[in-house]
């Protein structure tokens, strides 16, 4: 069980037409500085929107071939974790886990960030929904 410190959702737009295969975080200046302590991703079978911006959220199919990495400062700490591998509610459809990894107090470098998806996505004009579960310097 994750105690609730602080919470801060977090969206990555996949702009209509887009045939990238990497998109990179937007700066989060209320999360600068943060000890982030958990990471999750939401699923299209979880929200019908994001909490940000009321995107549509990014389909199934290619969730399944989204993979994250962050860095923090220069250094890259994740590389290429399975997005479903974040996803920690049992929505009766797709994949999940018990519990979300603990990161340990990572201080994120957002900019740097991204999600790498395997092949160009099959749905643009949708967003990737995150929370962040995290603490702030004393």
């Amino acid at each position: 069980m994750l105690p609730l410190k602080l919470y801060q959702a977090i969206e990555v737009p996949v702009p209509t037409g887009s045939t990238l295969t990497k998109y990179f975080f937007q700066d989060q200046p209320q999360l600068r500085n943060a000890t982030i302590q958990a990471f999750q991703v939401y699923t299209y079978n979880t929200l019908s929107a994001t909490p940000l911006t009321g995107s549509t959220m990014v389909a199934a199919a290619d969730m399944k071939k989204s993979f994250l990495t962050l860095y923090s400062g220069d250094l890259q700490v994740v590389w290429n974790i399975p997005l479903l591998s974040l996803n920690n509610i049992s929505n009766g459809t797709d994949p999940y886990v018990f519990e979300l990894p603990i990161m340990q107090g990572i201080v994120i470098s957002w900019v740097k960030s991204y999600i790498q998806l395997a092949t160009a996505p099959g749905t643009t004009g949708v967003a990737y929904a995150f929370g962040a579960y995290y603490t702030l310097p004393q």
